[in-house]
């Protein structure tokens, strides 16, 4: 009886990692988009008016100092993103934020996730921020556990009340 011998799928090499290139990069960026804000955020829907308006800030970003946009690449195609900022808040003065992260589902679990964020959380912390903070959808739980297990604590919890016009709400006529 013959042998046959599965054939093995050459393997897929690391994605780079990188700085953003405005030009090159941007669609596939905000192609990401619909997948963060539309899971994260239930009933949202990502429209031409949403992604005209985060290209802007993108764009705004890339050239601004106090921010990083990092993608990973896998054979020419954009695969992963993290955007970090250096801000001041009330109570302190130079804080990294991270303002958005994603990573293709095929990389996940790889990683890949925590590389990028590592990528941000170093250079935040070269800019000279003492703590990093982000924000995670409650509904988003696999991120969220992400985050712990990179070290994230939940130090804040942000609450909302959907309100609807009621004539309590109206007040005194």
């Amino acid at each position: 009886m013959a042998e046959v011998k599965a054939e093995r799928a050459a393997p897929t090499p690391e994605p780079a990692l990188r700085r953003l290139n405005p030009r090159r990069d941007l669609d596939a960026v905000l192609d990401f988009q619909y997948e963060v804000y539309e899971s994260n955020f239930p009933g949202f829907r990502v429209d031409r008016r949403f992604r005209d308006g985060y290209g802007r800030d993108l764009r705004r970003a890339a050239r601004d100092p106090r921010e990083v946009l990092f993608v990973l690449e896998q054979d020419g195609h954009v695969c992963g993103f993290a955007w970090g900022a250096l801000m001041s808040t009330l109570v302190n003065a130079r804080v990294g934020y991270i303002k958005n992260a994603y990573v293709a589902p095929h990389l996940r679990g790889t990683g890949q996730a925590a590389r990028l964020l590592a990528a941000v959380e170093h250079w935040l912390f070269d800019q000279g921020a003492d703590r990093i903070m982000l924000d995670a959808s409650v509904c988003n739980g696999r991120a969220v556990g992400f985050y712990e297990k990179t070290g994230y604590v939940v130090e804040r919890v942000r609450m909302v009340k959907r309100v609807v016009p009621t004539d309590d709400l109206r007040g005194p006529s």
